[in-house]
């Protein structure tokens, strides 16, 4: 987001919330929410596409509440109410076509609503068809869905088959296929959006109770301030404060939410931009000849990518604040942490703890599942840490680079497990002052060892990045 969304989203939620009926309220929310998925989609060069997504985004959320809501089918009246009124939006949306040619509220001028409608009725169709069934006491559609949402996931973050796409989408549309790239198919927040579905889905198919409307699931997944970056807060304690008003008052609310927006906008739009300009990047990685600048290049990206992600978090509770919703916090100084555990620990704390829950702590339990032929603790600790930061690697994109750094954090997190515990007792029975020693040199060796992972997230090409490595040591 820009400084003016920011500043517009800020005045837009504070009203919002002094709305004084609370249907009224939801419903306003539930609005805004389709808007700022329209408006910070950014332009695409695909005709059309920059439109297309934002509304895939909601005929998703729409198809996904279908395909848990047993508790509150989406034929009951308000939640068709609420699905009359998210189509009607997009509908005015695509009209705002009439006013002006380069769009109001989105990124280009939006398509014909007539040109827009039977995909709008196929998708609302397809959610009463799925909901049908779940009401039948079928199970598949719910695991359909988290396959489906899975296999965008992979599409989006493969760059290879993002440009197979792009392709085929500039033929469909008279373009020349030519000059498609990976990063004509950019879906906003839709790495957010999706494991905010999978949360829920997973826990639906597990056998989880969900009473929750289609408002308030809509606003779940898609609360403008965390649609761009997080962080991904869990549905029930979401809709928990969503439901009730919160207990400070508005000026409580008001300072606090400012206070964070404003460091927020500190760390990302000063501090993280000032950093960029001396930071290592793909385009200035062969330029560094002094390994002493090469450093410098590197640490200087380390804070960045901190500063910028941080500030944006900051910024996301701010405005949540501004409504009355206090988003989880996304980062606890994590460069401060002595060991790559308690960095991850600190470090866009929701993905971590995303993880943990639905993929960390399943995998260890069915490991563990063979009493007959039990695994050796540490091949299981090995597999499951291996594993899990492969996927946090996978996440931000299927290349050589992103597996890389994730094999790098997951044999970091097991060295560092394995050798902690050999020292932990000792370590506890020297002197105060030789701990204070450790802690800091520790402090520091985590720093370099994030840091020099970080040349692998930086630098997209494998070659390029070992030779960047050569600059460091050599």
């Amino acid at each position: 987001m820009q400084l003016q969304d920011i500043f517009i989203l800020a005045l837009l939620l504070f009203f919002l919330r002094l709305i004084p009926s609370i249907r009224i309220k939801h419903i306003a929310v539930m609005i805004s929410s389709v808007i700022c998925i329209f408006t910070f989609q950014p332009i695409l060069p695909i005709r059309g596409l920059d439109f297309t997504l934002p509304t895939m985004t909601i005929l998703l959320t729409i198809c996904v509440y279908g395909a848990f809501s047993k508790q509150n089918p989406i034929t009951t009246k308000n939640n068709l109410i609420d699905a009359a009124i998210v189509l009607v939006s997009i509908i005015l949306i695509s009209a705002t076509r009439f006013i002006s040619y380069d769009g109001i509220l989105t990124a280009s001028r939006p398509p014909q609503p007539v040109r827009i409608l039977p995909g709008l009725l196929g998708g609302t169709g397809l959610a009463l068809l799925i909901n049908y069934l779940i009401q039948k006491e079928k199970k598949w559609p719910v695991h359909f869905c988290i396959y489906f949402i899975i296999m965008i996931l992979v599409i989006l973050k493969t760059p290879q088959i993002t440009l197979l796409f792009s392709r085929m989408a500039r033929s469909l549309n008279g373009q020349s296929s030519d000059m498609a790239l990976p990063a004509d198919i950019r879906w906003f927040g839709f790495s957010y959006i999706a494991f905010r579905l999978l949360s829920i889905l997973i826990d639906s198919s597990k056998g989880r109770k969900t009473d929750i409307g289609l408002s308030e699931f809509f606003v779940y997944v898609c609360f403008p301030p965390a649609l761009s970056a997080g962080p991904i807060d869990r549905w029930d304690r979401f809709c928990k404060e969503y439901r009730i008003e919160s207990k400070n008052t508005i000026t409580e609310d008001l300072y606090s939410g400012l206070g964070q927006i404003t460091l927020g906008l500190f760390h990302k739009f000063i501090l993280a931009d000032a950093l960029a300009k001396m930071a290592v990047s793909s385009q200035n990685a062969g330029q560094f000849i002094h390994k002493g600048w090469a450093w410098a290049a590197l640490f200087s990206y380390a804070l960045q990518i901190y500063f910028d992600f941080c500030g944006y978090s900051e910024i996301a509770v701010g405005l949540g604040m501004l409504f009355g919703i206090h988003l989880p916090k996304n980062f606890d100084h994590p460069y401060l942490k002595p060991d790559l555990t308690r960095f991850w620990s600190s470090w866009h704390i929701t993905l971590t703890q995303w993880i943990r829950s639905y993929v960390f702590n399943p995998l260890t339990r069915w490991l563990r599942s063979n009493k007959s032929r039990p695994m050796p603790k540490w091949l299981i600790i090995l597999i499951t840490q291996l594993t899990t930061m492969l996927l946090i690697g996978l996440w931000h994109g299927v290349t050589v680079n992103f597996v890389i750094w994730g094999l790098w954090h997951g044999i970091g997190l097991f060295v560092h497990q394995f050798y902690s515990q050999k020292t932990w007792a000792w370590l506890r029975s020297t002197h105060i002052c030789f701990q204070k020693i450790y802690t800091v040199c520790s402090t520091l060796l985590t720093i370099i060892y994030v840091s020099l992972g970080w040349v692998w997230f930086v630098i997209p090409d494998f070659g390029d990045a070992l030779k960047f490595f050569g600059r460091l040591f050599i």
